[in-house]
């Protein structure tokens, strides 16, 4: 049995969670309770459970200092937050210490079942074998919805529903066909990846559960763009349908006690009389979707606006030139000038659409990786995580910081990796000519032993150096000569040898020139 400790700092609420559950049946073992954080501090030290479900404010010790204490009594002890409160910061904070999950108030039954269901997998024992069947069948939901998607992308139509049966496991049988994308956004969704994908599933488990109301023959699931969904009907029942989606809505936003700008918009494709015809539907909904960053409404419907899903913006190519341009001589700042150039460009046109801001943004990242690739390896990832934060983006606005953060990022990157390839044979030539200036030493022997063209290093040197290779050569020598100078045991011949002349007279004149003495007279001067 599983070992479980309840805090909560209102006896009602532990009350509800053991009477919720029937904890035996699941594998659970409810070992102690506690309506402090410090008490719930000693039941984990002395009862060592595997699970501690605790309310994310607790007098004594508050859910976060709980939850950060128990970490260091017993690494592997896992959470579960309740909230009651719109405190995001403090969701932030427990989901960084590893928070398995959290509920809301009032508590399901069925959220917790899931979520005590899932820990139990985690923590290897043997799952129930309903909730394998649920996986699997999650996991046949992910590849269907993907290969929907694809064939919308592509423009290719979509298997049958004999097909869909034979290959993925669904039987529809109705006569109506269409897709739904609920797309939960809160803003700056990169910086809290963790709480974001925790969110995702939520939402994911919600738009599920509310939708089985309706029908069972559907499909969802969690993707980049947001939750998608095919659903096949009899008929279609508008009002059901619309009442359905809003709960969904007004249900996800309630997560906004861990995410407080929470914004969802749901998108419907148009309803098709066959499966082959639902990628249409899908390319109408995902359409819609794009187009928030223009006009935010909760509700978008492809039956009452025609998705515009053959116009597209095209940069021109002069344009296109320029921002490769930038990014090829990694000059940001020029980057930043084109880009609010283009911006201002773009947002005069009207009707602005979303399918066009995306476009424009497709458009700049090819030219710019093209560019930035002429100079070094651009991070493998990074195209695949900026079209991941696109969808993260939530107005037209966040699609221009999106660009101007993340490519001038790249282009400072590589501008250093640049400066560091450069700088290095610099640093080498310097050593050689450290190693060699007493013998007759030249630009080609020095360009040759670090391995460059000698024009190209001879730019590059006096580039690095703010001296052309003699100049520094003659400057090394001379100093080094006024040391050796210094010395009573070396004539002044002797060391216009040992630095590199072997005529005396031009030592002495260029000894002069550079120094304004000649060089016994600074052998008296110094001695």
């Amino acid at each position: 049995m599983l070992k479980v400790v309840l805090a909560d700092d209102e006896n009602k609420v532990i009350l509800l969670m053991r009477k919720l559950i029937d904890w035996e049946a699941l594998g659970y073992e409810v070992v102690g309770v506690a309506n402090d954080g410090l008490r719930a501090l000693e039941l984990v030290q002395e009862k060592q459970p595997h699970l501690l479900i605790t309310d994310i404010r607790m007098p004594g010790c508050d859910g976060i200092e709980l939850i950060r204490r128990a970490k260091e009594l017993q690494p592997k002890l896992h959470f579960i937050v309740i909230s009651g409160y719109r405190q995001f910061e403090y969701a932030q904070n427990a989901l960084k210490y590893g928070v398995e999950d959290y509920l809301l108030k009032p508590l399901k039954q069925e959220e917790l079942c899931d979520i005590l269901l899932h820990l139990k997998e985690k923590l290897g024992e043997e799952a129930a074998l309903e909730l394998q069947l649920k996986i699997s069948n999650e996991r046949q939901q992910e590849l269907f919805m993907a290969a929907l998607k694809n064939a919308a992308e592509r423009q290719h139509p979509f298997p049958s529903a004999e097909q869909a049966e034979k290959e993925y496991g669904f039987h529809f049988t109705g006569a109506c066909y269409f897709v739904a994308l609920v797309k939960p956004d809160i803003s700056n969704a990169e910086q809290y990846l963790d709480g974001y994908h925790i969110m995702m599933q939520h939402s994911l488990e919600i738009v599920r559960r509310e939708l089985h109301q309706l029908t069972d023959e559907f499909a969802a699931a969690a993707q980049k763009e947001g939750i998608t969904i095919l659903l096949c009907l009899q008929n279609y029942p508008a009002v059901e349908v619309k009442q359905c989606f809003t709960k969904i809505r007004k249900e996800i936003e309630k997560q906004r006690d861990l995410f407080w700008d929470i914004r969802c918009t749901v998108c419907l494709g148009s309803r098709k009389a066959s499966l082959e015809q639902a990628g249409i539907s899908m390319q109408e909904a995902l359409w819609l979707c794009r187009d928030r960053l223009c006009r935010a409404q909760p509700w978008r419907d492809a039956e009452i606006e025609k998705p515009s899903c053959s116009e597209h913006y095209r940069m021109d190519a002069a344009q296109k030139k320029r921002f490769q341009e930038a990014a090829e001589y990694l000059d940001a700042n020029r980057f930043e000038q084109e880009l609010k150039d283009s911006c201002r460009y773009l947002f005069r046109r009207s009707p602005l659409t979303g399918q066009m801001l995306e476009d424009w943004f497709h458009q700049i990242l090819e030219v710019s990786l093209f560019g930035m690739q002429q100079n070094g390896k651009v991070e493998e990832a990074f195209a695949e995580t900026m079209e991941e934060n696109f969808w993260h983006c939530t107005s037209s606005q966040d699609i221009f910081r999106l660009l101007q953060q993340g490519i001038q990022q790249q282009i400072e990157r590589l501008a250093q990796e640049k400066s560091l390839r450069e700088t290095r044979p610099i640093t080498e030539a310097r050593r050689y000519i450290q190693q060699h200036y007493q013998e007759a030493l030249r630009l080609e022997d020095v360009s040759s032993a670090v391995g460059f063209n000698a024009t190209y290093f001879s730019a590059l040197f006096k580039k690095e150096t703010g001296q052309n290779f003699m100049d520094y050569l003659t400057e090394l020598r001379i100093n080094k000569s006024k040391e050796l100078l210094c010395s009573d045991d070396l004539s002044v011949q002797d060391v216009a040898e040992l630095v590199g002349y072997r005529d005396l007279k031009y030592f002495s004149r260029l000894f002069k020139k550079t120094t304004g003495v000649s060089p016994s007279d600074y052998k008296k001067l110094y001695k």
